[in-house]
């Protein structure tokens, strides 16, 4: 895994809940980080949501944009971050969040940072962490777009509903052209984390919207509430079923960007082999 955009759809698909779960149950090796950055424009839902305000929101993103011109983003970022710690590990800071904005207007300001942040993004993978970027469902199609740009994979999350299947099919296709456009080869990128509600199955989704799903998980909106609002964590929330099908994504997660890596390595390698060669043009 390295850098993972997830991007909303109209009517509040889940994706923050879905980051959320990612966040908390991707499987860490040793020495690895992982970190959710809420850069959804119209503002961040992780502290009063899942987090209840509990913590105070002095810290995120929002304080980027002046530290961005008085310092080296890398040293402004880590200050921002809050480590999510659990009962079993209390001592454990491995999984981390950026917390997003507070206020849609804020957002103006970041323009000049968010090229910046996708850079700082893909240079942390060699320090041990991993990113994913919870984009919303307008992140993708502004100034803040470069994070998908910039990404290892560009995840939809949306429902099998007809409301859902609507949105998505307009907001894949923008995403196709631009990323498309960007690298000649961005669409392998592409693909779907699809919650199972409404009649659409999986199969269904990927020959009407032409784009893999990736991973699907349950519709369980009592334990998605834990994650979305706050509400009280059973002491079996980490095995539920939407905590397990999460875990299980991120095999499918991890294959989807090592496939795109090998891809786009390729013919940079067979460049680099024929130059090598004696006599090579």
């Amino acid at each position: 895994m390295s850098v993972i955009t997830l991007v909303g759809l109209p009517g509040a698909p889940g994706a923050t809940s879905t980051a959320l779960a990612l966040l908390r149950t991707w499987p860490l090796e040793e020495g690895r980080r992982l970190v959710l950055a809420e850069c959804d424009p119209d503002g961040g839902a992780v502290l009063p949501g899942a987090l209840q305000s509990a913590v105070a929101a002095d810290r995120g993103l929002r304080n980027l944009t002046e530290s961005a011109r008085t310092q080296d983003l890398v040293t402004a970022f880590w200050p921002q971050l809050i480590a999510l710690e659990n009962d079993e590990k209390r001592s454990e800071r491995n999984r981390l969040l950026l917390p997003g904005l507070t206020a849609m207007h804020q957002a103006s300001s970041l323009t000049p940072v968010w090229g910046q942040l996708a850079d700082l993004f893909t240079g942390i993978e060699a320090h041990g962490h991993d990113v994913l970027v919870d984009l919303g469902r307008s992140g993708a199609f502004g100034p803040a777009g470069v994070l998908a740009l910039r990404a290892d994979a560009v995840l939809v999350v949306m429902r099998g509903t007809l409301r859902s299947m609507h949105a998505a099919r307009s907001r894949i296709q923008a995403l196709r052209t631009l990323m498309d456009g960007d690298t000649g080869q961005g669409a392998g990128a592409l693909g779907v984390l699809l919650i199972r509600q409404g009649p659409y199955s999986a199969r269904e989704v990927q020959d009407e919207l032409g784009v893999r799903v990736v991973a699907t998980l349950p519709y369980r909106p009592d334990e998605a509430a834990v994650l979305s609002d706050g509400a009280v964590e059973s002491r079996g929330f980490m095995t539920s079923k939407l905590m397990s099908a999460a875990r299980d994504a991120s095999t499918p997660i991890r294959q989807m960007v090592a496939t795109r890596r090998a891809r786009l390595a390729s013919p940079l390698q067979q460049r680099l082999l024929k130059g090598a060669m004696p006599g090579a043009r």
